[in-house]
């Protein structure tokens, strides 16, 4: 379609972890990169959002993991603008394989103001995405969900990380994809490393800057695990993460 951005690529070395599969937070970094150049290609990237004093900032993200990817397998990424929702601008994506599908994610952005750090809500920001910009085809139906913890939940605090120099982007904050390396890192390994991750779905809610200190605070819910990250009294993001039941053979 038109309106696709595409790129051929392989899953590296530094995308795979032990298993020889592909990284969570890998594809969350190439889903990055790949929505960049996809609003760039349709004239409405980070230079064009400068000239307003604004940049795109990602709110809500969900993927779900189809199928499995191996380490130097090749892979197509695509990504297309979905339509406007509110404040939120949806984007979503496809990660595809030689067998097919393997990875499905959508997303929703918002437009923040650099000298305020608030959302802009100004119409002419609202109308730099043009309605012809837009593709039908639909990666998940429905927009990324909003994530709180159950009622009555008393979450476990299962860490904390102290935001450093490689946390950041070229925003000033803690780049999107670092929390759930976090979570990744904080999680039981022996969940991580022998259980395939099926679905992960984040919210970010506030930022966190160089300095912060994050602190980690994990629940189980209807076999899922919800992870929130909060700085003082302020909810940084919150994450759900569902693997398979079965280890990996």
């Amino acid at each position: 379609m038109e309106n696709k951005y595409c790129e051929d690529d392989i899953i590296t070395c530094y995308r795979s972890d032990l298993n020889q599969l592909m990284r969570a937070d890998a594809f969350l970094d190439m889903a990055q990169q790949i929505a960049v150049k996809g609003a760039e290609h349709l004239n409405f990237g980070r230079d064009r959002m400068l000239e307003f004093g604004c940049a795109w900032v990602l709110a809500r993200m969900q993927v779900k993991f189809e199928k499995k990817v191996y380490f130097d397998e090749k892979i197509r990424m695509s990504t297309w603008h979905k339509g406007i929702n509110g404040l939120y601008f949806i984007r979503d994506y496809r990660l595809e394989t030689p067998a097919g599908t393997a990875v499905n994610s959508t997303s929703s952005w918002i437009v923040m103001n650099l000298e305020s750090r608030k959302i802009c809500r100004d119409d002419e920001i609202m109308r730099i995405v043009p309605a012809d910009s837009q593709c039908d085809d639909v990666a998940i139906e429905a927009n990324a969900p909003r994530i709180v913890f159950p009622r009555g939940v008393v979450p476990e605090e299962i860490g904390s990380h102290c935001v450093k120099y490689s946390d950041l982007d070229y925003n000033g904050h803690v780049n999107n994809v670092k929390y759930t390396a976090w979570v990744l890192d904080s999680l039981p390994q022996d969940l991580v490393c022998g259980h395939f991750l099926r679905e992960v779905s984040i919210n970010f809610n506030k930022e966190a800057r160089r300095g912060d200190t994050v602190t980690l605070l994990h629940t189980e819910a209807d076999g899922s695990h919800i992870v929130e990250g909060r700085c003082g009294e302020h909810q940084m993001f919150i994450e759900k993460l569902s693997f398979d039941p079965e280890p990996l053979a």
